[in-house]
């Protein structure tokens, strides 16, 4: 499959800004099943200084600054990405190992750091009271690990509302398992809190989906938004990716940019204003799949 996505960021200032710090994670990476066959990124006001990097998490980043008064900031970036099939689509969920078996590994001196990180606590992703119980409802005991992941996913599917508007990244988990409610960072962030708990490794995991329109209307433009998942280390498959919100086993549909401890780690695009008013931010995603086009 392949898709032409574009995300426009807006930035209005009540009053103008006279300087502007920012990080912008959207570059989409070379994988085995993700060809990037273009990128590009427009800044207006045309900045003062910009430069790719790569972070601690393996990710390309842009920063720029904007170092003279403006009232508008835009951020349009642009690429054309191929997806092919990924590796863990052949995986035979009741042949992986179970998961107290990889929860032993993980803990003992054969797993490396670069992996043991993500069973840990992080900003978004806290051990709230009753995570663990519900976790292990799926994680029964010598449940192959995969099993149980999808088990997991299909429940906080199945007990989740998709509610846009309820939350915001500032909204602690607790209040998303209380209410059961949140969008796909929330449920992205509650599954990292499942699988940390009792010990798994799991990471955040940014990018894009195609939102496709109700039958027999057409799409929008700008209608999709950017999106969040988790990966789940399984020996012998590596990472292994999952979407919660949609209940699936993530395959040719899902456009990575990516990874992280949780959403803080990957912000699509932050940054520090120096400004004595109020701003407004427009966020416009389309994701577009050019073989159907």
């Amino acid at each position: 499959m392949k898709y032409k996505v574009t995300h426009i960021t807006d930035y209005i200032y009540e009053f103008p800004a006279t300087l502007c710090h920012n990080l912008m994670f959207q570059i989409p990476p070379e994988l085995s099943f993700q060809n990037v066959e273009e990128y590009s990124c427009e800044i207006s006001p045309k900045p003062s200084s910009e430069i790719e990097r790569t972070d601690f998490f393996g990710n390309k980043y842009l920063y720029f600054s904007v170092e003279r008064s403006h009232k508008n900031l835009t951020v349009k970036s642009k690429s054309v990405v191929e997806l092919s099939t990924p590796p863990w689509i052949a995986i035979k969920p009741a042949e992986t190992m179970p998961w107290e078996k990889v929860v032993d590994l993980l803990h003992s001196t054969k797993s490396s750091t670069d992996i043991r990180q993500y069973y840990l606590e992080s900003n978004h992703v806290q051990f709230v009271a009753g995570i663990s119980v519900y976790a292990l409802k799926s994680f029964t005991p010598g449940r192959p690990i995969m099993e149980a992941m999808l088990d997991l996913n299909t429940r906080i599917f199945h007990d989740f509302a998709f509610t846009p508007g309820f939350t915001d990244i500032s909204t602690p988990l607790e209040k998303v398992f209380k209410h059961k409610k949140g969008v796909c960072q929330d449920f992205a962030h509650f599954s990292l809190a499942c699988l940390r708990v009792i010990g798994l490794s799991a990471r955040y995991v940014s990018g894009y989906l195609e939102t496709l329109p109700p039958p027999g209307k057409p799409k929008l433009i700008g209608a999709d938004a950017s999106h969040a998942w988790i990966a789940v280390y399984i020996p012998g498959h590596d990472w292994v990716e999952f979407d919660a919100t949609n209940n699936l086993l993530v395959n040719d549909k899902h456009i990575r940019v990516a990874v992280g401890r949780d959403f803080a780690d990957v912000t699509p695009l932050k940054g520090i204003v120096y400004s004595g008013s109020e701003q407004e931010m427009r966020v416009s995603v389309d994701v577009r799949n050019m073989e159907e086009e």
